[in-house]
């Protein structure tokens, strides 16, 4: 984990404020029985309010097809 106090050292002071959300562990696969995903079954509405009033995109943070995923953090 990083340190907050390496956090501050590289944060700049911004008139804007950014968000980066990030939902580890929802690329799940499909239920036999439902034919959904956890993602597709769950409630989500407050993931649906923070979308309707964002700017949302998606990136490619390591390279396009590789993931970045949790398991060596």
């Amino acid at each position: 984990m990083i340190e907050f106090e390496h956090i501050k050292k590289l944060s700049r002071p911004s008139p804007s404020k950014i968000v980066l959300l990030v939902i580890d562990g929802v690329g799940g696969l499909p239920h036999p029985k439902t034919g959904k995903t956890e993602l597709e079954s769950a409630r989500k509405s407050n993931l649906d309010k923070v979308a309707q009033e964002s700017l949302c995109g998606l990136i490619d943070p390591v390279s396009p097809g590789i993931t970045p995923g949790s398991t060596p953090a």
